[in-house]
């Protein structure tokens, strides 16, 4: 009897090659590696930088893939294989996609709470996308599910190997959650967005976004831990002076303020803002430095208010949108109101963007002035709000009552996305070292010009304040530099990290002393020059900032006040929800007369965003100026004598953020 011949060590492996499950897990891993690097090329909006990538950073190009590799397994688990294998794939090719626009048009790269935060965010997008643009979006966005369903139906259905399917994807997250702790200890760095995606990988950073969130606990977080800085910093010491001899502070956050002196490779025709740059000679100034480039406004501001440092926080995450809607924390807005000060909120915007309508009350403020609070503007070419409305805005938060105040105001009118066509009449101010690139010439022209009314508009609120009748302090900074095309190498700070800030006084009662900040210092600085120390975080850089242990100090405090166990306040944080008013001045309703035909309302203080309800229905409401608002009756709405007339601000989403007095509509007289 014959025996059977032994297969040769090169049929044995032919063999294994040639089945099924082993050739679809060797496509898994060979279509990881492709769109490992399609991505990387995507984002990097170039092939060869991609290619560097992979021999510079080769380890972590290959984790990447893993990751990637990971979602691609589960293809193993269903029967229409191509149609999984598509669906996946297109998905990590689009994210790569929305990176790659997201960093041209804000430079700062996407992350999760990107899409957290798009519905408020959508007034932004409207202004870095056109209609006919977003119209092309929809378009291919449903042709590309519509190509998903008919490959869906399409694809033949293949017999299932769920035993060799389960142990490459066991094998597959168990070598992942092997790595993963490694990999991410040695990239946690994201202090420069831009920086930590490039040097870690898109897939790795964006999926770090999802599951990053909050302050992880410190390991040297312990109530021993708490006391030790408690009795470091001293306490909550208060002012030696009066708070009737204190001054009022005034922080006023400029929308991607440059100073175009600090950029080395163009000049412009003359200086676009001569008031900023005649305050950095005379007042105390420096660098700022900040966590955001290109957008991001509300982590500057957060950084500001609160005194935390954003390293601290997950990936590309947006306090405003997660911890901050559950959780209120030591700001200077409720420090300075335990002495006697009213905190004020202002901002040119609409005032759910960030969800500022509800944010600001968790921080500490009395009121806040939005757009939908605000009259006489105008607005630039791309619709943004102009920064001259401030100024009666600020006076009028000053002069609300008779205590002292604290004004946050933040401008708008330099936000991007900045016209790279051509104007129709020529710049006031033009510039010259962009002849090469004509599409940065007109952005960067547009912006200076932009840049020049906001300097204009400093101008007048230092003359308005010059003459206020109390001690002022206005602290002018940038949030983030603009989301121009230069990069470190083009300006004098040798960062894309870091702004300016001034500290103007209109009593000249502050010496002049120059030095670098972080925007987390900011306000704890500017107090300390007028002996405050205000709450503990602000206690902390003051007395903490030079010593080697600072920043994990500061983190362990951070920790406690918003995730912890509270042990700075004995277990009760003592920051109750401030019941917010919007707007310094009333909207009042007088009288409201019906002729059969239209309804007119009298009254004060009504804005563009006024909207008159009849018995709760919202009315059809023409502003005819800030004393009279007018309705007519349509098919969907009536009115009639009798109804309970009152007045409503509408954000733009339909949001009611506050709501009048109630009068009887009456007949005509």
């Amino acid at each position: 009897m014959l025996q059977p011949q032994s297969k040769r060590p090169g049929e044995r492996a032919r063999a294994f090659l040639t089945r099924a499950d082993v050739r679809d897990a060797l496509r898994c891993l060979l279509l990881a590696l492709i769109l490992s690097f399609v991505t990387e090329a995507i984002c990097r909006l170039n092939p060869i930088a991609a290619a560097g990538y992979v021999f510079t950073r080769p380890l972590a190009f290959l984790y990447n893939t893993l990751l990637i590799a990971c979602t691609l397994s589960l293809v193993l688990l269903v029967k229409r294989r191509r149609f999984a294998y598509t669906l996946i794939s297109a998905i990590w090719v689009v994210l790569s996609i929305v990176d790659c626009c997201i960093r041209l048009v804000r430079i700062t790269p996407l992350n999760f709470y990107d899409f957290v935060i798009f519905v408020s965010n959508f007034s932004i997008t409207q202004s870095y996308v056109t209609w006919w643009q977003i119209a092309l979006i929809v378009l291919a966005v449903a042709a590309l599910i519509t190509g998903m369903v008919i490959l869906f139906r399409r694809t033949p259905r293949v017999q299932l190997a769920r035993r060799p399917a389960l142990l490459l994807l066991a094998a597959l997250c168990g070598l992942t959650a092997v790595i993963t702790p490694i990999y991410a200890l040695n990239n946690r760095d994201y202090t420069d967005p831009v920086a930590g995606y490039n040097r870690s990988g898109f897939a790795y950073s964006f999926c770090r976004s999802v599951v990053d969130r909050g302050i992880r606990r410190p390991e040297t977080y312990d109530e021993n831990v708490i006391n030790g800085i408690l009795a470091d910093v001293g306490g909550d010491a208060q002012p030696a002076a009066a708070t009737e001899k204190l001054p009022n502070f005034v922080f006023l956050q400029l929308e991607s303020f440059l100073d175009p002196a600090n950029i080395t490779s163009v000049t412009c025709s003359e200086n676009p803002v001569p008031v900023f740059t005649r305050l950095k000679e005379e007042c105390s100034t420096g660098l700022l430095h900040v966590p955001m480039i290109g957008g991001g406004t509300a982590n500057v501001e957060f950084e500001v208010i609160t005194g935390m440092n954003l390293g601290d926080f997950g990936t590309g995450e947006y306090p405003y949108s997660t911890i901050l809607k559950s959780e209120t924390c030591e700001t200077i807005a409720y420090d300075l109101r335990n002495m006697g000060y009213t905190a004020h909120a202002i901002h040119n915007h609409i005032a759910t963007f960030y969800e500022r309508n509800q944010v600001y009350a968790m921080l500490g403020f009395d009121t806040f002035t939005s757009l939908e609070y605000m009259t006489n503007y105008t607005t630039n070419s791309l619709g943004w709000c102009r920064d001259k409305v401030l100024t009666g805005c600020i006076l009028d938060a000053l002069r609300s009552g008779e205590e002292r105040d604290l004004v946050f105001a933040v401008s708008v009118q330099g936000h991007g996305k900045y016209s790279s066509n051509p104007p129709q009449t020529p710049y006031p101010i033009t510039s010259t070292g962009l002849e090469d690139n004509p599409s940065l010439k007109n952005e960067f022209e547009y912006y200076i010009n932009q840049l020049h009314e906001t300097d204009e508009f400093l101008g007048e609120l230092l003359d308005a304040l010059r003459e206020y009748p109390e001690p002022v302090v206005l602290v002018i900074y940038g949030d983030h530099l603009p989301a121009l095309a230069f990069d470190a190498n083009d300006l004098r700070a040798g960062t894309m990290l870091a702004t300016e800030y001034v500290i103007w006084t209109n009593d000249d009662s502050l010496p002049k002393v120059d030095q670098d900040l972080h925007s987390y210092q900011l306000t704890a600085c500017t107090l300390e020059r007028y002996g405050i120390s205000g709450g503990v975080l602000s206690s902390y850089h003051q007395r903490c900032r030079s010593e080697a242990d600072y920043l994990s100090g500061l983190s362990v405090l951070e920790y406690d006040m918003l995730y912890g166990d509270k042990l700075l306040y004995e277990g009760q944080a003592p920051y109750p929800r401030v019941n917010m008013r919007m707007g310094v001045k009333d909207i009042t309703v007088e009288r409201a007369n019906f002729d059969g035909k239209r309804l007119v309302v009298k009254g004060e203080n009504f804005t563009r965003y006024s909207v008159i309800y009849a018995d709760g229905h919202a009315l059809s409401t023409t502003y005819v100026d800030s004393e009279t608002l007018v309705a007519t009756p349509t098919l969907l709405t009536s009115i009639h004598l009798g109804d309970q007339i009152e007045v409503s601000q509408l954000s733009v989403d339909a949001t009611v953020l506050s709501t009048s007095n109630a009068v009887i509509c009456e007949e005509e007289q």
